[in-house]
């Protein structure tokens, strides 16, 4: 093999890459990244004792051998804010049927009841994608530390892991989102620094998948206020750029005044110039 045969093999290697690295690109953007359903879980559940009622039935069914019944089944039980079901559904997060698993996911978080938010944490990393995201959409719903918690740090953090796949770097925007879509704040930053350093990732698939769930925050409950709170509160300055930066590419409608206190008195030149900067990109 010559010089230039080598060459041409390298360039055609190079090419190869760089097609594959749009081609990502396009597909990562193809598909909008949303935050999950939060759901509102009975305020108590009963403890129905009949052998022959409703919600009797309904655990029987999830037994059947048609999954299109099991699923109706576990949508019944979703409704009937009865402690008996929830056994029950925890047992069918085992069912050889995705879609069976799914409906049970969310049949637990509409029933809200805390007993079954630690077994649906152990379950969550056994699953597909499909049911993680239920799960999540089921335990962002719980009311209290332990099922939020877990969202955000065994769903949405990559926990020093390379994240390269798409499919799994969804699930952690969508996770990122639904914290954000919580009256409980308390998990909301932490979610959003996530994004920090998927920005920064080598894989193209993977920085156009944070780029658009930053862009997302518009839409969220908590992303507008804990943007303006890392560029006021930061003690780091490459972090209060950053937020400086993307406060201003979000377009958040109500971060004038503290971009403007930033460009006027942030201790940090950059932090100034890039507040300036957004100045012009967010509304009047």
């Amino acid at each position: 093999m010559n010089r230039f045969d080598r060459y041409k093999i390298i360039l055609i290697g190079c090419l190869s890459v760089w097609l594959w690295s749009g081609v990502a690109c396009a597909k990562a953007q193809s598909t909008p990244v949303k935050s999950l359903p939060i759901y509102e879980p009975c305020q108590s559940l009963a403890t129905g004792t009949a052998a022959d009622d409703a919600v009797a039935k309904a655990v029987a069914a999830l037994k059947s051998q048609d999954a299109k019944a099991r699923i109706q089944a576990a949508q019944q039980l979703s409704q009937a804010c009865d402690k008996r079901a929830v056994d029950p559904l925890l047992d069918l997060l085992g069912d050889k049927e995705t879609a069976v698993r799914v409906a049970a996911a969310e049949a637990l978080g509409k029933l809200g009841d805390q007993d079954s938010v630690q077994p649906m944490i152990d379950m969550l990393g056994d699953q597909a994608f499909e049911v993680k995201r239920a799960m999540v959409s089921a335990l962002a719903s719980f009311p209290g530390f332990k099922g939020r918690n877990a969202v955000v740090n065994q769903v949405a953090n990559p926990s020093g892991a390379d994240i390269s796949e798409d499919e799994d770097m969804r699930l952690r925007c969508a996770a990122i989102l639904t914290a954000c879509q919580l009256k409980d704040v308390s998990h909301s930053r932490k979610s959003i620094l996530f994004l920090f350093d998927f920005l920064s990732s080598k894989h193209a698939n993977i920085r156009a998948l944070a780029e658009q769930t930053m862009l997302e925050l518009k839409n969220t409950r908590n992303g507008q206020t804990e943007m303006m709170a890392i560029m006021k509160q930061s003690n780091n300055p490459v972090l209060r750029r950053w937020a400086a930066t993307w406060i201003g590419k979000i377009g958040f409608t109500g971060a004038r005044e503290a971009l403007q206190e930033a460009a006027t008195n942030d201790s940090d030149a950059e932090v100034k110039r890039l507040a300036t900067e957004s100045l012009k990109q967010v509304p009047q």
